[in-house]
């Protein structure tokens, strides 16, 4: 047994004085001699260099009392626990009530910013620098804080929301039972008790808690021992917990009993490891008679001893120690121990399946369990936009203080000059020195140039990214009619980084896959049988044939794209290659087209299957419906129709015989029988043996006769859920008739008529009528440890081989009609290291001999063929046909048989036993005595399943990768496996090869391995680059890791290196058999060595950890769970919708935010800047230049709507083109929208319009008097003229840069700049202010239209010049492409109008203009969406 250490003992008495006795225990503590701490054993990944933020994990282990007292020394002298547990509630969610205005606070003055303003904001309320109005400084940075608090505010509270639904599942917990675990306080008052009830950790009954029969005090019905619904955040360690069949995990839990008299549990691990192949798991042997509450509390004396929660899912040691009461002395004294295993624990996250109760007992709570220490805490995510913008704010702190100092130091030397003049009284009252002057006029610079740090982009920011989020979640190419979802964003800051993402790392199990196997072809004695065309074409086979046409056609590359727009306008302008904008890229209508064709061509092929199969049996259990079946093919039952069973197998036919009676016998299926209403019927031949183990009713069965009894009974259960506290104290221990709980044989009518039917109440099942296949008279259903074992199954009972029961090990076969009874002796397992399957089996007669038949995959069945006694044709055809189904994406399976006499099967079994039962190298002579029966193998044939990919998988990503998105694939599944599956979804193709590094128990092995394979590549590509001429260009590559393999790839900086550098040659690569942890590592890996925008896709709650560390997480909201879509920035229904959310959403996010900004900082430059030309002729006194109201309100009311609607609603291509030109993205992949030198463009063009807007005013007012009425000219007057053009400027650039305009531009551009003339006269109207009559001076003069209009003129010419000459001469991707549309929305029009024209001039207007009024209604529908 392990010595684990026990946090909680008290260790300073032990080592001040001998050790103490418990007064209750009889050395229930371990002997001196196991008191040593020890190593508890550590999770098998490293956890070091790394940002992936891991709950912290306690160092020691724990001991969990189960209906036991406390030990003295478990408590503190107050009587509470001396050891409390963490609370079984999850929180996802960023902030609670009471952190969240300091950590808000926090995140948003972490923008350089923010701060900046703040500090202006304190500056300007400094009397020295006499500011007006110091609350206008303050309103922008406040109005920045509130607004961005309040969308932080609703993103959590969704968060929340989600939370509590998810905390609010409901569970079955023992009732009536003590739990010891949580003592409360013995002093304490029942007030203060109750105060106290609901805080975590703290429930717990009275401190005295012996068990023993008792009543409540108050006198009122005491509670049955029986399970009661709780809330899953309730659940605490050392619960009894009820688990029905379908039911998820609460925490992780040790397994007593099942509905399964040998107490075995089958559970669905996806959530964890992505597997949705059923386990088992087993009950611990002393328990597993367990079938009721009252069991509960009169049979488990034990406590549990673990070592600290650990993340490794495949791990776990602990011990279970019986104990029973001394009778004598009235002490617990150590019946027995027993170790408790991985195999014996339940994970929270786990599905109970096949089971139809389950009863546990809880070890492990919350943050604790194993799925939680695998995901790390929700992270504070910002855009890699959003940093590179705080480094241009950096850029714009630094040319404000150049600015500042500039100023400061002439305000000084003008300062000394005045001085030194003799007669500066004359004219100023300044009696400071020069540097004091200086210095005043820095702050003071600081005040005026302050707009050239834009905070309005920030604020702009947020409301332009919560359109964006609103129009995602408006997208209707992202709304899932099954599931009624559409795309829901919940992070709200990360939309630009979807326009940006380098590389996908997806799940496989439920993000790629459905979860179906379908059985698909199958290959028997060189015959092929499924490729008649009743199954549609394979994702595979699809994937392969569009790969050869798009290489036949030789489509021309982004580069050639000019080509192929002077080649598509030297062709005939009545028949352009024009893209179909109205077709989806994800459903072309070849598909629609193939779909139907194959749905009618089912319906014939079904009638001659029926035909064929009812010749030869009448279909019992076969299923002949045409939506169930994935293969029929007629031809399999006309050659099967002249063999007999039990001769010799020569010929074909009794081929296609042995071959089904194979997949009917060789796996570990179970099987469900299920009625007419589509529920599973219980097996009634097991009967006797339940009821000889069936304890009397308890009290709860005794009181629920009546109808009306058991309505009340549930209204109050229901009454006590609503009211429930997780206290200790709401669950009394009181076990009412006790003696009657013993069990009487003699009184047979008192026992229940089957196991824990005590549960039926609670276990029934919901309507699946949908499950019913009304073609058999008789439906089964298979549930295996593997779902394509499952399939081949159901192929088999479907062909007339129907596995009907096992019973021990009699497994009975319904054979084309006909039962028998197969006595199975042996089964040699499958593992990842044989790759194959083996059952030796007794056949009755007619065969009257043994067999063992094999299944496996083709290469471990090749080697152990009997060449001689097997024709070579045969195999030579089976291996062929292999390649085949290999080739079109399928699973591949051999199999193979062999016949066996009764001597050598004994001589065989003697030294099987024998190797078992070694007590040295067990494992390795177990493998020797196998390999020694699976010899000299007779070839059958192969089977071909299909791994059913989601809708749209391989389509979507094929265009991922063409708009150079690198996909990486990261599975719990086997290797095999996540290679078929990159077959089929276009991940891999037949022309890669393919490099795998396995685990190894060396690391020096796995870094050996890595090092090899970088040399070959590097040897390939340099005998390349050497004769590239008459060279074949190298295959491309893929790369397949095993997760075994990633532990020693984390452990060394050189490991990881390596990783990278053979990751990079390769175009695909896939992880297989990693755990939730190292997904993490891996993306953690990847984004932080090459500094690239991530995005991590998942639908378990084993991706949340990896969806936390990307830069973008997204959630496949499935039937599987919530979690990952919990923990995800945005949560989609399939994985298809990427194709849009990214290749438009995110490109569309990325330009406008990228021009956004750009545009910002120019409007900021540009307003800046004239205040400093205006300083050269004001004696750099400091002054302000433009009227408050206009430096106040310059961002955030006169040019503000224009960027802002450009951010929200600009296309640079509409949404077809995007979808239909991948390429396109690849701007967004290499960042060249917003660069530092666009930036710096911007910039100067600002310092530009600003020269050209001032010195146009500035020299008509030098040149002479602008004012035609005489009056003179005033500063005020040269400043607004100025402020007026340059505000219109300011709004006339985002018009000038938008590349889609819709009416939101048209309104707002024309409104700002109509705003601006009204507020100047309006507002100048009033006598008090400092504008008044300036609209009559300004606006009344020629002179200011004529250099209005020139200086708008001259200001942009550069910028014009600059963009056609980038557009057009020297155009990118998204220019390239908006000639192409551009060019055929030409061409329709054209090709619409002459089509008009033949039909009549009258008839021509209608049907030219109508269409047109249609497309510009569309285009405002498309910019919204």
């Amino acid at each position: 047994m392990p010595n684990w250490r026990i946090p909680w003992r008290n260790y300073k008495n032990e080592q001040d004085g001998p050790m103490r006795r418990d007064s209750i225990y009889e050395e229930v503590r371990p002997p001196s001699s196991r008191t040593s701490s020890i190593n508890v054993n550590k999770p098998s990944l490293q956890r070091t260099e790394t940002t992936v933020k891991l709950r912290r994990i306690e160092s020691d282990g724990r001991r969990v009392f189960i209906n036991l007292p406390l030990p003295s020394y478990c408590l503190t002298s107050k009587g509470t626990a001396a050891y409390t547990y963490v609370s079984n509630k999850i929180r996802t969610s960023k902030y609670t009530v009471i952190s969240f205005i300091p950590k808000n606070l926090f995140e948003q003055f972490r923008r350089p910013a923010n701060l900046y303003f703040l500090a202006m904001a304190i500056i300007q309320m400094l009397p020295t620098f006499g500011v007006k109005s110091p609350a206008l400084t303050l309103l922008p940075i406040c109005t920045v804080v509130f607004i961005t608090a309040a969308k932080d505010a609703f993103e959590d509270f969704q968060r929340h929301k989600v939370d509590q639904q998810y905390n609010q599942n409901i569970t079955h917990t023992l009732t009536g039972y003590v739990n010891t675990n949580y003592p409360e306080p013995p002093m304490q008052s029942s007030l203060l008790r109750s105060c106290l009830g609901s805080k975590e950790g703290k429930k717990g009954p009275k401190k005295e808690t012996s068990v023993t029969t008792a009543t409540e005090d108050d006198g009122s019905d005491a509670k049955e021992a029986v399970f009661h619904k709780s809330l899953s955040k309730d659940v605490l360690v050392g619960d009894f917990i009820l688990l029905r069949n379908g039911d998820s995990l609460p925490a992780d839990a040790v397994l007593l009993s099942s509905s399964d008299k040998e107490g075995i549990c089958f559970v669905e691990t996806k959530d964890l490891d992505g597997e949705t192949n059923l386990k088992p798991r087993n009950s611990i042997p002393e328990f597993k008679h367990i079938q009721s509450g009252a069991d509960c509390l009169n049979d488990c004396h034990f406590y549990l001893e673990s070592g600290a929660p650990s993340p490794d899912l495949y791990k776990f040691n602990g011990t279970l120690v019986n104990l029973e009461k001394n009778e004598g002395n009235n002490k617990w004294i150590e019946k027995n121990k027993t170790p408790v295993e991985i195999e014996n624990i339940l994970l929270r996250g786990h599905v109970i399946r096949n089971t139809k109760w389950a009863i546990a007992v809880v070890l492990f709570t919350g943050t604790d369990t194993k799925i939680m220490l695998n995901s790390g805490e929700t992270p504070s995510k910002r855009s890699a936009m959003d940093k590179q913008m705080n480094q241009e704010i950096f850029i714009a702190f630094g040319v404000l203080f150049l600015l500042c100092l500039v100023c400061a130091i002439m305000a000084g030397v003008m300062r000394s000059r005045d001085i030194s003049s003799g007669a500066q009284i004359l004219y100023t009252a300044q009696t400071d020195s020069p540097a004091y002057a200086g210095f005043l006029n820095f702050w003071s610079s600081l005040i005026i140039f302050q707009n050239i740090i834009p905070i309005s982009l920030y604020v702009s920011i947020e409301f332009v990214k919560t359109f964006q989020a609103y129009f995602i979640w408006n997208d209707l190419d992202m709304w899932d009619p099954k599931s009624g979802k559409p795309c829901v964003p919940k992070t709200w800051t990360l939309s630009d980084d979807l326009g940006q993402v380098e590389y996908i790392f997806s799940d496989k199990t439920g993000t790629l896959t459905r979860n179906i196997m379908e059985f698909r072809e199958c290959t028997i004695g060189g015959t092929r049988y499924g490729d008649n065309g009743f199954s549609p074409e394979s994702e595979g086979a699809r994937g392969a044939r569009l790969r050869k046409e798009k290489e036949n056609n030789n489509n021309p590359s982004e580069e050639d794209a000019p080509t192929l727009l002077e080649q598509q306008q030297q062709q005939s302008p009545s028949t352009p290659p024009m893209i179909n904008v109205d077709e989806d890229p994800l459903e072309s209508n070849e598909d629609k087209q193939a779909d139907h064709e194959n749905q009618e061509k089912k319906k014939e092929i079904i009638k001659d299957y029926e035909v064929a199969l009812k010749h030869i049996f009448q279909p019992k259990y076969s299923s002949i419906n045409v939506d169930r079946l994935s293969f029929a093919d007629p031809q399999l039952f006309k050659d099967m129709k002249d063999a007999q069973v039990g001769k010799t197998i020569e010929d074909n036919p009794l081929l296609i015989k042995e071959f089904f009676l194979l997949l009917s016998l060789c796996h570990t299926v179970v099987i469900e029988r299920i009625d007419k209403d589509g529920k599973v019927i219980e097996d009634e031949e097991d009967d006797e043996d339940d009821d000889a183990r069936a304890l009397p009713e308890i009290a709860n069965n005794e009181t629920t006769g009546s109808g009306s009894e058991k309505e009340n009974h549930e209204n109050n259960t229901i009454s006590k859920i609503l009211n429930y506290k997780p206290g200790g104290g709401s669950k009394k221990l009181h076990l009412p008739g006790k003696n009657r709980l013993k069990k009487r044989p003699n009184h047979p009518q008192e026992r229940r008529q089957s196991r824990g039917s005590e549960f039926d109440s609670i276990t029934d099942e919901k309507d699946t009528s949908d499950k019913v296949d009304d073609t058999v008279e008789i439906q089964l259903e298979y549930k295996a440890e593997s779902p394509d074992e499952a399939a081949l199954v159901n192929a088999a009972k479907n062909a007339g081989f129907t596995f009907i029961k096992r019973k021990g090990n009699i497994m009975t076969v319904d054979v084309l009609g006909t039962e028998y009874d197969f006595e199975l002796l042996d089964v040699l397992e499958f593992n990842s290291d044989r790759k194959r399957m083996s059952v030796i089996l007794r056949r009755p007669e007619p065969w009257n001999d043994i067999v063992l038949y094999c299944k496996g995959a083709d290469n471990v069945i090749s080697e152990r063929l009997d060449e001689t006694g097997q024709q070579q044709d045969i195999v030579k055809k089976t291996f062929e046909d292999v390649d085949a189904f290999s080739n079109n994406g399928l699973r591949t399976l051999m199999l193979s048989y062999r016949t066996l006499n009764e001597k050598e099967y004994e001589k065989w079994k003697d030294e099987m036993k024998e190797a078992s039962t070694a007590s040295e190298n067990r494992a390795e002579k177990v493998s020797e005595v196998q390999e020694k029966m699976e010899i000299k193998l007779k070839l059958l044939g192969a089977t071909g399943i299909e791994d059913k990919l989601q809708e749209g998988v391989p389509q979507c990503i094929e265009d991922l990768r063409r708009a150079g998105i690198k996909v990486w694939v990261l599975t719990g599944d086997k290797l095999e496996t996540a290679i078929n599956i990159g077959y089929a979804s276009n991940l891999l193709d037949g022309d890669m090869k393919l490099w795998t590094i396995r685990g190894h128990d060396d690391s020096d092995k796995v870094l050996q391995d890595m090092i090899n394979i970088c040399n070959k590549l590097d040897e390939i590509q340099q005998n390349y680059e050497q004769d590239e001429e008459n060279a074949e260009p190298p295959a491309v590559n893929a790369l397949i890791i095993e997760g075994s393999a990633l532990v020693h790839i984390f452990e060394t900086a050189e490991s990881k290196e390596r990783l990278l550098d053979i990751a990079i040659l390769c175009k695909s690569v896939i992880c297989c058999r990693v755990s939730p942890l190292q997904k993490a590592l891996v993306v953690q890996l990847v984004r932080k060595y090459h500094n690239v925008v991530t995005l991590a896709v998942g639908d378990g709650a084993n991706d949340v950890s990896m969806i936390q560390v990307a830069n973008i997480g997204v959630g496949i909201a499935g039937q599987e769970g919530v979690q990952a879509s919990m923990a995800a920035d945005y949560a989609i229904a399939q994985f298809r919708f990427l194709h849009k959310l990214l290749l438009v959403q995110g490109h569309w996010s990325y330009a406008r935010i990228s021009e956004m900004i750009l545009t910002f900082f120019f409007k900021n430059v540009f307003w800046v800047f004239p205040s400093l030309w205006y300083q050269i002729y004001s004696a750099w006194s400091g002054n302000i230049f433009y009227d408050y109201s206009f430096l106040q309100l310059y961002n955030i009311v006169f040019t503000v709507a224009p960027v802002v609607i450009l951010g929200a609603t600009d296309q640079d291509l509409t949404s077809p083109y995007l979808k239909h030109l991948p390429q396109v993205y690849t701007i967004g992949i290499q960042r060249k929208l917003y660069t530092r030198f666009r930036f710096w463009l911007y910039f100067f063009d600002g310092v530009w319009q600003s020269l050209v807007v001032f010195y146009a005013f500035y020299f008509l007012w030098i040149f002479g008097n602008p004012n035609a009425n005489g009056r003179a000219e005033s500063m005020l007057q040269f400043s607004t003229s100025v402020a007026v053009t340059a505000i219109v400027l300011a709004n006339i650039m985002p018009g000038f840069n938008t590349a889609y305009w819709t009416w939101w531009q048209f309104f707002f551009v024309g409104f700002e700049i109509l705003l601006t003339f009204l507020w100047v006269v309006i507002y100048g109207a009033f006598p008090s202010v400092s504008l008044f009559g300036m609209a009559q001076m300004v606006f009344g003069a020629w002179t200011f239209w004529m250099t209005f209009f020139l200086s708008i003129l001259i200001a942009f010419l550069p910028r014009y010049i600059i963009t056609f000459i980038c557009q057009w001469w020297y155009p990118n991707v998204v220019a390239r492409g908006r000639h192409l549309e551009y060019y055929e929305k030409k061409m329709k029009k054209k090709k619409l109008r002459e089509e008009a024209l033949k039909e009549g001039g009258s008839r021509w207007r209608l049907s030219y203009c109508f269409p047109l009024l249609i497309s510009n209604s569309n285009s405002r529908k498309n910019a919204l969406s």
